[in-house]
């Protein structure tokens, strides 16, 4: 593929992942609350109104109407153009990473914005996210086995080995936990994540994702005590989009870093 095409169709890339991160937006707001994500249309939260078109044009619409609602001009989140920017460049770099396998891995990515966001709000992670993602890479393992570099039922076996590793060590990890802290220490749905990221990455996904979401998880929770004086001694943090950044990084980073880190090692 020659160099002037495949920088059209990254460009491409990232208008279409954020095209779909604006729907994603309409997902994580409407699916907890139980609302239909089809009917009614876009329309203000505040005043009803309901958003035209050119109103509802990905990043070019937050920042033309100045990030506030056209009819009521009620403050619209900047996280919509966050996420709308973020699928954007998910998608984008996606592409120019793995060319033709990358439109495989966009399903991943929008179900892993969509779990974060709303793990992030509501301390939740939707079935369809955590269920559907094992779904998901037991049918990529048999429609797509050359993704995963193996044949057929070797790769049905790596995606199966990898979803049970991540079930049973965050079960053992969550049963333990409940144990020492006498409360309940993590969530079913990140125990179903990491089942998801093991179909998806196989069982060194999941050791990668593992160490580093508490890693990150921890730089995290000490940064929100830091900012928040109101967090109490039992707060909650969200360990989803820890999990997802984390797998994110394993897809895109992950054997450079392992190699960089056998490297120092030696």
């Amino acid at each position: 593929m020659s160099l002037s095409l495949n920088s059209l169709i990254a460009v491409w890339s990232f208008f279409f992942g954020s095209v779909i991160a604006s729907f994603l937006n309409v997902v994580i707001w409407r699916v907890p609350r139980g609302e239909s994500i089809v009917r009614p249309p876009s329309h203000c939260p505040r005043c009803g109104a309901r958003i035209k078109w050119y109103q509802n044009i990905p990043i070019f619409s937050w920042l033309a109407l100045g990030g506030r609602c056209a009819n009521c001009r009620e403050k619209i989140s900047p996280r919509y153009i966050a996420i709308e920017t973020l699928g954007g460049f998910l998608f984008m770099f996606a592409w120019l990473r793995f060319g033709l396998d990358a439109p495989f891995l966009w399903v991943w990515i929008a179900l892993m914005i969509v779990g974060s966001a709303i793990d992030f709000d509501h301390k939740l992670l939707p079935d369809f996210v955590t269920i559907g993602g094992m779904i998901y890479g037991l049918f990529l393992s048999l429609a797509i086995p050359l993704l995963f570099g193996q044949a057929p039922w070797t790769s049905l076996l790596w995606c199966v080995v990898g979803s049970l590793s991540g079930l049973g060590i965050m079960w053992l990890t969550r049963t333990l936990g409940t144990l020492a802290f006498k409360r309940e220490a993590m969530g079913m749905g990140d125990v179903l994540l990491m089942g998801a990221v093991g179909s998806i990455s196989g069982w060194d996904g999941v050791l990668f994702a593992l160490i580093v979401s508490s890693f990150l998880g921890s730089i995290g929770g000490v940064v929100a005590m830091l900012l928040s004086r109101k967090l109490s001694r039992h707060f909650e943090i969200p360990y989803g989009p820890y999990i997802c950044l984390a797998n994110l990084i394993h897809i895109f980073f992950g054997q450079e870093i392992v190699a960089w880190y056998l490297g120092m090692l030696k």
